[in-house]
């Protein structure tokens, strides 16, 4: 089995579906992903703003539609989260689509739970462009090091209960896969390993999304729960509380087991995490073997 599968100067479709991103940021993520010797290609008038979203739907569909059925291009990356795939969803073809990698996190997660219904072979939840500059020189090395020549990993985790546990790895924006509930690609955890993150939500909409991906049947056969960073998502100042406390609570009600210190997130650590292979976690580490792949989750699974 090949375990790197974009060699450097692999052709790249860089794709906007979601939101706008800054002119100034995207091009330095350009800079360091042309160094690391991939070829970006940039459809022109990928940028046209509307409101919230990086163009209207019309033009950022026919994008991703022709990305996905390319069959010049070695990858797809996804230049910016945001919000919009979940607009687009309904309208994407299956019938001429070219399977590739896909590179994204944030709102790409819908994208991300799409392809895994179809079992796409290469999903990366990591780093978009517009986010290279801003993620760590490790996280980035590792990004490219995973893509072209992929190999075993172990991160520092912390359980909030002890217990082990392996699984097929999904990793995903909490506020989007609850955003699926009760859509056609809702995502399907069995028998996964979950790794979870998002960005400035308050404790109580981070428990209510937990409550309502637990209530819609989100986390059916999960086997276990890791928490990635949570930026901007702390307490007010002056309370007697913590979201540690919250995500314990949430791990005691569930039944699930649960981890602290995923690594992923928004802002400077945001590993990239292959979906489909296969971890393990113990008290203290999540073990990622990259030369095995396990279809132990998905439909039909």
């Amino acid at each position: 089995m090949t375990t790197g599968w974009l060699a450097p100067g692999g052709r790249v479709a860089v794709v906007a579906p979601c939101g706008p991103y800054p002119e100034a940021r995207f091009a330095e993520g350009v800079r360091l992903a042309t160094e690391a010797g991939y070829s970006l290609d940039i459809p022109a008038g990928m940028l046209q703003t509307h409101r919230y979203l990086a163009a209207p739907d019309a033009v950022r569909l026919a994008q991703l539609q022709a990305a996905l059925d390319s069959t010049t291009h070695d990858a797809i990356w996804i230049a910016r989260g945001g919000y919009g795939l979940t607009r687009l969803l309904p309208h994407l073809r299956t019938d001429r689509c070219h399977p590739k990698p896909v590179i994204g996190f944030s709102d790409a997660t819908a994208l991300l739970a799409w392809l895994w219904r179809m079992q796409w072979p290469h999903l990366v939840h990591g780093p978009v462009v517009n986010s290279l500059p801003i993620t760590s020189d490790d996280a980035r090395t590792d990004l490219f090091r995973q893509l072209t020549d992929a190999r075993d990993r172990q991160f520092e985790v912390r359980p909030l209960a002890s217990g082990r546990a392996e699984g097929v790895l999904l990793a995903a924006n909490l506020s989007l896969l609850a955003a699926l509930c009760g859509t056609p690609w809702q995502l399907d955890v069995r028998n996964a390993i979950l790794i979870v993150e998002d960005i400035g939500e308050a404790p109580y909409r981070i428990d209510r999304l937990l409550t309502q991906l637990l209530q819609a049947g989100g986390l059916a056969g999960v086997r276990a729960l890791v928490f990635g960073e949570f930026a901007q998502c702390e307490p007010p100042t002056g309370t007697s509380w913590t979201l540690e406390d919250i995500l314990t609570e949430f791990g005691d009600r569930s039944g699930i087991p649960t981890w602290l210190g995923g690594p992923i997130g928004h802002s400077a650590r945001n590993h990239p995490i292959r979906w489909g292979t296969v971890g393990q976690l113990n008290a203290d580490a999540l073990s990622i073997n990259e030369k095995t792949r396990a279809q132990l989750a998905g439909p039909g699974q």
